[in-house]
């Protein structure tokens, strides 16, 4: 460590004249110094703004003894004043090795040969944030983040094992918006889901890209779907029964598509929300009372809008593959990536066919398009994205699938939305203490079978063996190197009456591991008792919700007589517990993993993305 005298220079690029180098130092200042050590410079009293940086040049002599000088740019970045003194000490190049780094471009099409060139170039230089990096006057790039050890830093050194990562800010950006019913819903706080979606999430979201200086081109569409109360295509005119389709349970709907922005730049996209919110008010009109205005209002079935639930998620996804598929044809080159962004007022769970997940699906990973679900929703309590498949043979049961090729976010925010100081009158009741709880489950009990006590509720079902029977595979499909494992016994001995005291000390159970993510062929699904269909089919009731009148039955008489049965051969996921649903490792998804960290610290990442830590 050596005190120094610090000095600033305009660094020239170009070489016409002045330094080229953003650190000028000599080597008779600092004996031992070489070409490729990594210095570390900092104020005595600024022991937090340090500067990480890499000898590139030494000069033999300088005009000023115990002196360095610093490009400008990067002396006002770490807040090192000129003129005043600063320590110089060289770091070993192991304790300053980076796991992540971030680099950012813009206006320019970096293809993978270039992005792979510049990274074996940048194998063994040290980086500090908002470095200038150029590599063979082809591609030009800024460091904007990086990680060590868990830890955002402000510099280090590139090694074998860090993983580079590549921003666009001029990419091709697909922003669809589901107008399903729920947008014209108000959430807990009295604003419509549309003014947390607009004034929220795209307002944020257009703050930031101009904060960036983003250059995306953005194409914006509305989409929706629309039911119709028919029974019989023969309830449709003749010209409009090639538009209309029937899904599996009958249901005649047509969907609508609506592009309000096509492959569009601009600089600040605030001045969209104004068009979002005309056509917020217009669409109702424009999407449900079109046919009638075109055909005639007595010649077709009432309609009405979809759920988000039941809307045509997984058509948009594949109308932004349609384009993104032909990237190699006329390809722009001031344009790098790819992107289709969803925004819906659902909470991720959505009814699709398994045969269009399945192609996809396929799409997408061929494609390494990355596909973004936004919800405006209240979060549930389980694991999302849920994709519930159309059971089209109208089984008694539903196959569900976590869909690891999407990536889903929820948005919250704790700012004002809309207009007006509204202030729910309603709270949720406070808690009551043990005691009140017990009193109130005792009662309730009471109510519901007088004489029975409390605790013999519980024994009626055997949860435990409910679901070691429901999560595990069959003993006959179970392969030799399997061995299995008991479950610990529970604390009630009584069993569902399908499964005797024999059959419960028999069924297998055993961990999700290494072993099931790599033989499992079977998509994940989940059991669930399917919900029966009326007149509103967006229903969310269960069996055991509803008010019960008259000598109808109890809920809990009701409940514990429906049990659905379980079909052989299938194993199930439970959505409570997404940590432990396996997942095939394909080389779909092994062809991403490069792109993070190989260190234990970041084995969360993977994990947030269904990629198991073990390759």
């Amino acid at each position: 460590m050596k005190l120094m005298k610090l000095f600033t220079h305009q660094m020239n690029i170009s070489g016409g004249g002045g330094f080229t180098q953003d650190l000028v130092i000599s080597s008779k200042d600092i004996p031992g110094l070489k070409v490729g050590d990594v210095v570390e410079i900092y104020h005595p009293e600024d022991e937090y703004s340090r500067l990480l940086i890499q000898v590139t040049s030494l000069k033999e002599e300088l005009q000023h003894r115990d002196a360095l000088s610093l490009d400008q740019a990067v002396a006002s970045t770490f807040q090192l004043r000129a003129l005043l003194q600063v320590y110089v000490k060289a770091i070993n190049p192991s304790d300053i090795s980076l796991d992540l780094v971030e680099l950012t471009f813009k206006d320019q099409y970096v293809g993978r040969s270039e992005m792979w060139r510049l990274n074996q170039n940048l194998i063994g230089s040290a980086v500090y944030i908002n470095k200038k990096i150029e590599f063979c006057q082809l591609v030009r790039c800024q460091v904007n983040e990086m990680w060590s050890k868990g830890e955002r830093v402000a510099g280090g050194l590139i090694t074998n094992d860090t993983r580079i990562v590549f921003r666009s800010a001029s990419s091709m950006v697909y922003l669809f918006i589901q107008m399903s019913s729920e947008m014209w819903n108000f959430d807990v706080f009295g604003d419509l889901y549309f003014e947390r979606a607009v004034d929220g999430f795209l307002g944020d979201l257009f703050t930031r890209w101009k904060k960036e200086g983003c250059n995306h081109e953005v194409t914006i569409v509305l989409f929706s779907r629309t039911y119709y109360e028919a029974a019989s295509i023969d309830a449709f005119p003749s010209e409009m029964r090639s538009k209309v389709t029937a899904d599996f349970r009958g249901r005649f709907y047509e969907d609508y598509y609506r592009v309000l922005v096509h492959n569009e730049r601009s600089d600040d996209w605030h001045k969209m929300l104004t068009q979002l919110r005309i056509a917020f008010n217009s669409y109702p009109e424009e999407v449900l009372e079109a046919s009638h205005k075109k055909y005639g209002q007595q010649n077709v079935p009432k309609a009405y809008n979809s759920s988000a639930s039941h809307g045509n998620f997984l058509e948009v996804l594949n109308m932004s593959l349609n384009v993104f598929e032909k990237h190699y044809m006329d390809r722009s080159l001031d344009r790098t990536g790819q992107l289709s962004v969803v925004l819906t007022p659902g909470v991720g769970i959505f009814e699709v066919s398994r045969e269009l997940t399945s192609i996809t699906k396929q799409r997408i990973i061929d494609c390494g398009i990355g596909s973004d679900l936004v919800c405006v929703g209240e979060q549930p309590l389980h694991a999302v994205p849920l994709l519930r498949f159309q059971n089209k043979d109208m089984l008694d049961t539903d196959d569900y699938n976590i869909p690891h090729w999407l990536n889903l976010s929820f948005y919250t925010t704790n700012k004002k939305l809309g207009y007006s100081n509204f202030v729910p009158r309603l709270r949720l009741p406070v808690s009551p203490s043990t005691k009140d709880n017990v009193r109130l489950m005792k009662s309730q009990s009471e109510r519901i079978h007088p004489g029975c006590e409390t605790g013999s509720l519980n024994q009626l079902f055997d949860y435990d063996a409910y679901d070691a029977q429901v999560f595990t595979l069959p003993t006959q499909v179970q392969r030799q190197n399997f061995k299995p494992v008991t479950r610990k016994e529970s604390r009630n001995t009584s069993v569902p009456p399908e499964v005797n005291p024999e059959q419960k000390k028999s069924i297998p159970t055993r961990p999700v591991g290494l072993v099931d993510y790599l033989s499992t062929s079977h998509a994940p699904t989940l059991f669930q008792p399917r919900k029966e269909f009326g007149k509103n089919y967006d229903s969310d009731d269960t069996p055991g919700s509803r008010t019960v009148i008259g000598s109808e039955g109890s809920p809990l008489e009701r409940q514990l007589a429906y049990r659905p049965k379980s079909r052989p051969g299938r194993a199930l996921i439970n959505p409570f517990d997404p940590s432990r649903v396996p997942v095939k490792h394909t080389s779909g998804r092994r062809r991403w993993i490069h792109i993070y960290p190989r260190v234990s610290y970041f084995i969360y990442l993977l994990l947030l993305l269904w990629v198991l830590s073990r390759f």
